[in-house]
């Protein structure tokens, strides 16, 4: 486990670790059980800085700091994907021109509106609900909210159908019962932190998500990394709205 999460540390952040880890594709593929738990260990770091910068400023404030942090820390990874496979998807073209488009570096119109919508999003979701959370369950939620990242990829993993060149192919033939141990322990921290609102909110990511493989395999023929990785952050869209409604119905 702990070679996992150094790999995980290294390909998903921007944190050093000058560690050498060896047979690295089958190190991803034989891990993924672990994958949430990564991703929790990456949000409790980014709620302790939550909670740091909530005795400073206002928590509407803290929130927004830790998206910025969270950019830094993991340098925009997911985002760049969500771009990516903005401006492929929405370009119009024939398969094989998305699949150019998504490689291409350059950022276009939709790929921009994307991170937009997205920022837009899951910072108007924190001031939805500074006012009807505790500052513990704000924290909880920014711990949660950056799990849901990892869940929601790793639901992509199950016979999962690869229609590209990239590094996502180490993500083929993952054994079922890694991705179902990952979810669990999802189930887990969200039922312990979040309650029944975050388990409802984790049941309509886990419909997203299905939904999503469907509509990307049907254009594109298959998964590629920039879908795979725009899957994260839109499941965390996904997550956090749902969850900020909830709080007005149920809590």
């Amino acid at each position: 486990m702990g070679q996992a999460m150094i790999l995980f540390a290294q390909f998903f952040t921007r944190i050093s670790i000058p560690v050498e880890i060896p047979d690295v594709t089958n190190k991803f593929k034989g891990n993924i059980q672990y994958f949430t738990l990564f991703g929790f260990l990456i949000g409790a770091l980014e709620a302790g800085f939550f909670w740091l910068m909530s005795l400073v400023f206002p928590v509407w404030f803290a929130w927004v700091a830790f998206w910025i942090f969270d950019g830094i820390l993991t340098g925009g990874f997911h985002l760049d994907a969500l771009a990516d496979t903005a401006d492929g998807l929405f370009s119009s073209r024939k398969p094989e021109r998305m699949h150019e488009i998504m490689k291409d570096s350059r950022l276009g119109t939709m790929g921009s509106l994307a991170l937009l919508y997205f920022y837009m999003i899951v910072i108007g979701v924190g001031l939805v609900v500074a006012n009807r959370l505790s500052l513990w369950q704000m924290a909880g939620l920014v711990a949660v909210s950056t799990m849901m990242a990892k869940a929601g990829i790793a639901l992509l993993f199950y016979k999962m159908l690869y229609a590209g060149t990239g590094l996502a192919s180490i993500w083929t033939g993952v054994s079922t019962w890694r991705i179902i141990v990952a979810q669990l322990f999802s189930i887990i921290v969200i039922g312990g932190l979040l309650r029944i609102p975050g388990l409802i909110s984790y049941v309509m990511v886990l419909i997203f998500v299905y939904f999503y493989r469907r509509h990307i395999i049907h254009i594109l023929g298959g998964l590629s990394g920039d879908p795979i990785g725009a899957c994260g952050v839109l499941s965390q869209a996904v997550f956090l709205l749902v969850y900020a409604g909830l709080t007005k119905v149920i809590l």
